[in-house]
């Protein structure tokens, strides 16, 4: 991955608010290819089932089942709670070529057919201007939804962590990616992590933790324990693609300008999240 993505990002700009205001559609049985987003397994699949989602830190790994204009589910995507009413995730479950995901259902800690706490439709969602007149930027893939019924109080919710090149270069920073992918039976939450990431990009991050459709928008969370460095449960990215010919797949990287639109976007729509800096 080394020299892959541009040397400049641009910056200052703002975004768009898609408001959901229903009539919502009924719930069906979603498709059996349900999953947005290309992503991949490299080598052998190494995911882990989570059986146990209702439990903290799985509990705040939500379910997004996507639905077009005349109420027919497109996929699904992974969000992660950073606040009681701020759901995380990438730009491209929102909005692509066909314009807007027209209704969310927001479903936490999902496990196969069970749903222990309940679902709630998504109040509204952002994404990044240049996302939204240029879909399928890789620079600018990340998004934010709002639910204004607050369903994080149940669950719990992550943080994220703005971190230095340095720090996320670590050899045992162990960054791990939790979701739904949809090679999977439909609904059921997976896990895997890995010793470090790949390169540390100044806008992606390259890692080889297993991912499928479906896991899109998940984040990218720090699972390391040791006395030497204290980062578990912090949030440094946002799962967005795979490259499995090239054997690594995309985060987009929470760096100050991210962290930016996202609290924009929360001011745009409602919500609130709080932070960590180094």
């Amino acid at each position: 991955p080394a020299g892959a993505e541009p040397p400049v990002q641009p910056s200052g700009r703002g975004g768009k608010v898609y408001r959901s205001d229903g009539p919502y559609p009924a719930v069906p049985a979603p498709p059996a290819d349900a999953g947005a987003g290309p992503a991949a397994v490299i080598g052998t699949d190494n995911r882990i089932r989570v059986f146990n989602t209702t439990d903290f830190p799985w509990s705040a790994v939500v379910y997004l089942e996507l639905y077009d204009e005349f109420g027919d589910v497109t996929g699904s995507c992974t969000g992660t709670f950073i606040s009681p009413d701020a759901i995380l995730t990438a730009a491209h479950c929102l909005y692509g070529d066909d314009g807007w995901t027209a209704d969310i259902r927001v479903v936490p800690a999902k496990n196969g057919s069970a749903e222990p706490f309940g679902w709630d439709w998504a109040t509204s969602w952002w994404v990044p201007d240049p996302w939204y007149f240029d879909p399928g930027n890789d620079l600018y893939d990340w998004g934010m939804i709002y639910v204004d019924s607050e369903p994080g109080q149940d669950t719990g919710w992550w943080t994220i962590a703005l971190l230095s090149t340095a720090t996320l270069s670590l050899p045992d920073i162990e960054p791990a990616i939790i979701g739904y992918p949809g090679d999977k039976p439909d609904g059921t939450m997976w896990f895997h992590y890995r010793p470090a990431f790949l390169e540390v990009g100044s806008f992606t991050l390259y890692h080889d933790i297993d991912t499928a459709p479906g896991q899109s928008g998940s984040a990218v969370v720090l699972t390391n324990t040791t006395n030497r460095i204290q980062l578990l449960g912090y949030i440094v990215g946002i799962h967005v693609r795979g490259v499995a010919a090239g054997g690594y797949n995309e985060a987009t990287r929470i760096d100050r300008e991210v962290l930016d639109d996202l609290v924009t976007a929360c001011d745009e729509m409602g919500c609130s999240f709080e932070w960590e800096e180094e």
